[in-house]
């Protein structure tokens, strides 16, 4: 006898880069649990002319959380934290600025695959095995 797959379907969207982490801070909202969240700088383009992508992030995950909260402390300091990254569902938000319309792009920081601290290699992801990243697909 074979019973019908009654879980839920999902599509994904996952946008993996690498981009400087910055303004890392706890959010307390009026409703629900508090959480962290931070702002993503994206590198794109030309090494010789890079253009940047900020993503305003939601930290998302166990694993995650504890990376940034790491990385707290180097913010704070003013270095430079450069993440290779993967932010999951994506969406813009419109504000206003000066009287401006502006757009931020938000997303849930998903998981973190390598730090650099300075230039300075702080953090390596273990390597994930080819069944959890089918699993995870």
């Amino acid at each position: 006898m074979t019973t019908a797959n009654t879980s839920p379907k999902y599509f994904d969207l996952h946008t993996a880069g690498v981009g400087y982490v910055s303004r890392i801070r706890e959010v307390k909202p009026k409703k629900g649990a508090a959480f962290l969240a931070c702002k993503v700088s994206a590198l794109c383009g030309a090494a010789d002319a890079v253009e940047y992508r900020y993503f305003d992030c939601r930290v998302s995950g166990a694993e995650a959380e504890k990376l940034v909260r790491r990385c707290m402390d180097a913010v704070e300091a003013d270095k430079k934290v450069l993440i290779g990254f993967n932010i999951g569902d994506i969406y813009p938000d419109l504000y206003e600025f000066n009287g401006e319309t502006k757009v931020m792009l938000k997303g849930r920081l998903l998981r973190i695959d390598w730090i650099k601290v300075d230039g300075q290699n702080v953090y390596t992801a273990p390597k994930q095995d080819a069944e959890d990243v089918a699993d995870a697909a």
